[in-house]
């Protein structure tokens, strides 16, 4: 229904407007934009059904698992990543010098 409706929109502005097919080219992104990034969503908030239901195998969960921390740490203070990094460094230097050894 709507695809109908835009597309007679867009040969009415095609024809009366000078400006029409760029008009047109502009609606036409936006509503696949938006239909993008509503498919999104919807795939994150199935594969959090998924992840809380135990519908997913090994690779899923893990995938999945990595996923949620990146956004997690993609919401965290500068204090917050700071001791973060601190951590991580200490970890790295305990390696190196278990490696050394």
């Amino acid at each position: 229904m709507y695809i109908i409706l835009v597309l007679v929109v867009g040969i009415v502005l095609c024809l009366l407007v000078p400006f029409g097919p760029i008009l047109a080219g502009a609606i036409v992104f936006a509503l696949i934009a938006d239909n993008y990034r509503q498919t999104m969503n919807m795939r994150e908030d199935i594969r959090a059904i998924k992840n809380h239901l135990g519908l997913m195998n090994k690779g899923e969960a893990e995938e999945y698992k990595i996923d949620r921390q990146l956004t997690d740490v993609k919401h965290l203070d500068s204090d917050q990543l700071k001791v973060i990094n601190r951590r991580i460094e200490a970890e790295l230097e305990k390696e190196s010098r278990n490696n050394k050894s």
